[in-house]
């Protein structure tokens, strides 16, 4: 082949390496891909795998890991000079600032062509894939379910009566907690029935809430604090607050308080189970886990709490070489086993959960089986609807929740003050 034959196949290949990158192809011709991610744990999933996924694709994958402090200002940063954008982000579904409706504000492209005419995407549950779609647009891969159970001190309530096992409903449950705090020393109960800090739709509020079918955002992503469903939780919610079961969801102190009794259950997503290791590894109580208590009949029975995503920044021209690699690593069949078995987190494919790590008995919950329990409840998944001010209106409820819970305002009060404050940021 002669110099000019040579340039031209070369000029070919090189057209045909950029097509099948930009068309959603597997080889990337050895390029470099660089993926910026704010959790350790996963991070050390990622990295080893890096030499499947390096080889599937033909690519130097490169990990770096950015600290949650600093990750969207980072970000932010990088893509207003236009310089070392990563080509593949890891974030947070809580507060991400990333997202919005309008996919010319969003910092991610939306992804609803790739999802669209994935095979995969669809086996996805729709419940945790709302997390993460603003405005209609699908914007990022979610890698974990976080469903939520209750965990509870099997001892301590049978010990004033109670067999949390039977309770069907909350109403139920909260009515029994008043047995369990009839026990008290120094005119304070001994033991108390949930955590929850009185800090608004946080914590034990925030899992109970997507139970009850209310939404704070309209579809358009209007509020929506001063609808009579969401006002009807909101009352009830406080009455269970002024029964006195609550104590304070102490972040620090959460495995000690489960140790000596004074926390007989919670509600748990799979990344805080493990808060119980301490007080089952001591044998003086025996704990079980179950489904959450509907909050009416026939309710779901279970929600979802926390979790990250994987998505592409606004600007990548490649991005459907891109989603071929994010939805391999978030959804890979062969992976998805490992992932549970070495994090506890369960991945958003029901079609992978028939395998035996998920089957196991679980010493702390005197044999129960957690994975199969955990399975159950995420096809119960409630969806809720998100949207670009979603996070903060949170917030603005947990401010006007501070004047509440002084005593200087009714809930119908702080709602209202929520809703304008909320409908203010749309403006």
């Amino acid at each position: 082949m002669n110099t000019k034959g040579a340039i031209l196949l070369c000029a070919l290949l090189a057209v045909v390496f950029a097509f099948t990158a930009c068309d959603g192809g597997t080889d990337g011709g050895g390029r470099t891909v660089t993926m910026w991610s704010f959790a350790p744990n996963n991070v050390v999933e990622w990295k080893a795998r890096q030499a499947d996924i390096e080889k599937k694709f033909n690519i130097k994958l490169v990990i770096e890991e950015v600290a949650q402090n600093a990750f969207f200002q980072k970000l932010q940063a990088n893509m207003t000079a236009g310089t070392d954008v990563p080509d593949i982000i890891e974030w947070m579904i809580e507060n991400n600032r990333v997202l919005d409706a309008n996919p010319a504000k969003s910092y991610v492209q939306p992804l609803d062509d790739f999802v669209k005419s994935s095979s995969v995407f669809p086996k996805v549950l729709p419940g945790r894939a709302a997390w993460v779609t603003y405005g209609g647009h699908t914007y990022g891969l979610p890698h974990d379910v976080h469903p939520v159970v209750l965990i509870y001190n099997d001892t301590i309530w049978k010990s004033v009566g109670v067999d949390v096992a039977t309770l069907k409903t909350w109403d139920e449950f909260f009515a029994a907690s008043k047995k369990l705090i009839a026990q008290q020393s120094g005119g304070k109960p001994l033991h108390y029935a949930l955590p929850y800090a009185k800090n608004g739709l946080q914590s034990s509020m925030f899992m109970i809430w997507q139970q009850t079918g209310s939404q704070i955002l309209d579809a358009s992503g209007k509020p929506t604090f001063t609808d009579p469903k969401f006002v009807e939780f909101a009352k009830k919610w406080q009455t269970w607050v002024d029964s006195g079961v609550f104590t304070d969801w102490d972040w620090g102190q959460f495995g000690a308080l489960l140790a000596n009794g004074t926390l007989c259950s919670f509600t748990s997503p799979d990344w805080w189970v493990g808060q119980v290791d301490t007080a089952a590894k001591e044998g003086k109580y025996q704990f079980r886990v179950r489904a959450l208590p509907e909050y009416y009949a026939g309710g779901p029975k279970s929600a979802s709490w926390g979790g990250s995503f994987m998505a592409i920044p606004r600007g990548k021209d490649n991005a459907a070489f891109l989603y071929k690699i994010m939805e391999y690593m978030q959804y890979d069949k062969s992976s998805i086993a490992t992932r549970f078995k070495d994090t506890g987190m369960l991945t958003p494919m029901s079609e992978a959960w028939d395998t035996d790590v998920f089957k196991q008995a679980d010493a702390r919950f005197g044999g129960q089986k957690l994975g199969e329990l955990q399975i159950s409840v995420a096809k119960d998944m409630p969806k809720v609807v998100s949207g670009n001010i979603f996070w903060d209106a949170i917030n603005d409820y947990t401010e006007q929740y501070a004047q509440l819970n002084a005593g200087k305002l009714t809930v119908e009060q702080a709602l209202q003050k929520t809703q304008e404050a909320a409908a203010a940021r749309l403006k």
